[in-house]
């Protein structure tokens, strides 16, 4: 069948791409992850063949594997939280919150900690990592985000490009086999039958072309005599080159005039159109950067249309990344992990040698057995050789010492690959005499060696939750209904809680949880895993009650690892006697220290009140009670004097109304003056410069 104009560009694309670098990266990529998993993959095929015909051992001490499982072991033992904060536009922390939520049920639903562990291992190990995101409107008709690991050998990036950012590339292919079924499954009917017309199949080795063998439950060991992709039509496959390019094409977009920004329509549901009409926004077309996607076999394209998304489906993750240039934490373990397999093989084939070293025996001289038989057993242990007397006594042949060198060669390889890799402490190897606390110290430190690894990551995180808020913007502009289990904070029990977005509230005209509208944000925190975050917590509440600090029963029962502390929880009596009657007591202390400072004030004003009142009747007083505060350092908070003297200089008494006359004979009249009694039982009863009647 003839090329058509689009698979001959693609194919052309993929031939180029594949010679730029993508051949050389597979074989690289083969060979670290044969050095990872070992088995017998560390040893090259003809090696082993050399070793084996010379009767040699070949042996594999694969250092390589724990060290990237530690390195692993960060990852899984953290699980990644997304958040939003407002930003601009209609966006708010209620909105945020909600949008939060859904982002996170939907990487629940995806089970992202499992996939970001499969791309962090294939960063780690094949030097890059890939996440493909897209919606999938299968199973709903709404539309689900779908998420996704690819295989690092089938994505092949712009060779030509230099950024981490797949923005910034010119276009991204992953090239895989597909069967009949598939290709009708993903690109319909006629894409079926345009490929069953083509004749483009083939075997699906991956061996052919140059490619290396991509893993698979099944081999490649009866490619030569299992002919049933042939025979069989719906075991036929074809090799489909998925690219997506960016194009300048004229677009219809909406331009808001107060901020400036622009954004496509067709990437926006019509709501969301006239909504930011409403706003001011105006439909204007524009040359605008999009994305054009195309699948295609060989010969006849299959799929070509301008992408819905506004940035790659692909998503990458780079361990280490240097302007284009990417390698994982296996490329620098390979040469110390082959010396140290060739040292230890070589090490153990001088040990052998030199336990059947040979005989030196005279002719004739073995009475119980012959030289053959000797020298079939002549190493075993427990071995009688009786020579005839008079003969020369059998001697066995002195054997070449282990060179010094080659145990210095495996302890220099051994300690190169974890130099390169992860260090004993990472892996809490430092032994019994180290403490519990120094090992947690050490493994912190030696964390800052997997720093650009993890750096990596949490730009992969950000790009990732970037586009799933896009994403959820574009999609899930509908009402929908979510389940959310959340943790309540008081009975510490998982409950499950409803969340509706994009709910019409007919009484303000408006919609609840519009997560469509605004601005937000992504916030990226690495959180423990349950369990490993509850045994922290529970220990550090153990190590502070031993110290004396009063932590509550339930909270050391909410961080346990009891199956049953729920129950448990449910039937304790969360209320202290003891804390209850110290608290009690520290009310009653903080009551008393209360009342005493009042009864200072209250003395403080009287004897302010008596100074004042005996000024008043005296002001001749004042300046020799000014001196007095003055050398004893009183310090006016007023300006001087200290105590002012009276108004003119004169003593003034307050006018008091006079006492009304009471003629009930219930309640006789109070005396008026001393004489008739008005100051008994007052201890002063005047001011103090005032003579006592």
């Amino acid at each position: 069948m003839a090329y058509d104009e689009q698979a001959r560009e693609n194919w052309h694309r993929y031939l180029y791409t594949k010679d730029r670098g993508h051949i050389e990266y597979m074989a690289q990529a083969q060979k670290c992850e044969g050095m990872y998993m070992g088995g017998g993959l560390q040893w090259t095929p003809d090696a082993k063949a050399v070793l084996d015909a010379e009767g040699r051992p070949w042996y594999e001490f694969n250092e390589i594997m724990p060290s990237v499982n530690s390195a692993l072991g960060h990852q899984i033992q953290n699980r990644m939280d997304i958040a939003f904060k407002p930003r601009g536009g209609e966006a708010d922390l209620f909105k945020a919150t909600a949008l939060s939520k859904v982002i996170m049920q939907i990487a629940d639903q995806n089970k992202l900690h499992w996939l970001e562990t499969q791309v962090y291992g294939d960063g780690l190990i094949e030097q890059r990592g890939y996440y493909d995101l897209r919606m999938d409107f299968d199973s709903n008709i709404k539309g689900d985000m779908v998420l996704c690991n690819l295989d690092p050998r089938d994505v092949i990036p712009d060779p030509d490009a230099k950024s981490y950012d797949p923005d910034k590339w010119a276009d991204v292919q992953v090239t895989r086999w597909y069967s009949l079924d598939e290709i009708e499954q993903y690109y319909g009917k006629e894409a079926r039958t345009k490929a069953e017309a083509s004749g483009d199949d083939g075997p699906d080795w991956g061996v052919q072309e140059a490619e290396t063998e991509r893993n698979k439950f099944g081999g490649t060991g009866l490619q030569g005599i299992f002919d049933a992709y042939t025979n069989e039509p719906g075991l036929k496959r074809y090799r489909l080159i998925d690219r997506q390019r960016w194009v300048m094409q004229r677009t219809q977009c909406l331009v808001f005039p107060e901020s400036g920004d622009v954004r496509i329509a067709e990437t926006l549901s019509p709501e969301q159109v006239a909504a930011a009409q409403a706003q001011g926004a105006v439909l204007a077309m524009r040359m605008q950067r999009r994305i054009r996607w195309v699948v295609s076999t060989y010969c006849v394209t299959l799929f070509d249309k301008i992408s819905p998304y506004e940035h790659f489906t692909v998503i990458p993750y780079f361990a280490y990344f240097r302007r284009g240039m990417t390698r994982g934490m296996v490329d620098n373990g390979i040469g110390p992990q082959e010396v140290l397999n060739k040292a230890v093989s070589q090490f153990q084939h001088i040990i052998n040698t030199t336990a059947n070293s040979g005989w030196v025996v005279e002719e004739n001289s073995l009475t119980n057995m012959d030289t053959d038989e000797l020298e079939e057993v002549g190493a075993t242990s427990g071995l009688v050789v009786e020579f005839r007397k008079g003969t020369t006594k059998p001697e066995k042949i002195q054997a070449n010492q282990v060179p010094t060198g080659v145990d210095r060669l495996i302890d220099r390889a051994t300690q190169a690959l974890k130099d390169v890799t992860v260090p004993d402490a990472m892996r809490g190897l430092q032994g019994n005499a180290v403490s519990g606390v120094a090992k947690q110290s050490d493994q912190f430190a030696s964390q800052q060696q997997l720093a650009v690894p993890l750096d990596n990551l949490a730009y992969t995180r950000h790009m990732l939750a970037g586009r799933m808020l896009k994403l959820a913007q574009r999609y899930y502009d509908s009402y929908r209904i979510f389940r959310i289990t959340e943790m309540d904070h008081q009975t510490g029990q998982q409950v499950e809680k409803v969340l509706e977005i994009n709910k019409f509230d007919p009484a303000t005209g408006t919609y609840i949880n519009d997560i469509t509208v605004g601005t937000y944000d992504a916030v990226i925190t690495e959180q423990p895993m349950a369990i490993t975050f509850e045994n922290s917590q529970f220990s550090q509440a153990l190590e502070m009650r031993k110290e004396g600090i009063k932590i509550p029963d339930a909270v050391v029962v909410r961080y346990s690892s009891l199956a049953d502390k729920h129950d448990i929880l449910a039937q304790m009596d969360t209320k202290d006697p003891v804390a209850e009657a110290q608290a009690d007591l520290v009310r009653a202390n903080a009551a008393k220290t209360r009342s005493q400072a009042m009864a200072l004030d209250v003395e403080s004003i009287y004897s302010a009140i008596q100074t004042a009142g005996a000024i008043s009747m005296n002001p001749a007083i004042s300046p020799l009670a000014d001196s007095v505060l003055g050398s004893v350092g009183f310090v006016d908070k007023n300006a001087p004097p200290i105590v002012p003297a009276g108004p003119g200089g004169a003593a003034q008494q307050l006018a008091l109304p006079a006492p009304q006359a009471n003629t009930s004979p219930l309640f006789p009249a109070r005396p008026a003056s001393a004489a008739d009694g008005a100051h008994a039982g007052i201890e002063t009863q005047a001011a103090d410069a005032q003579p006592q009647p």
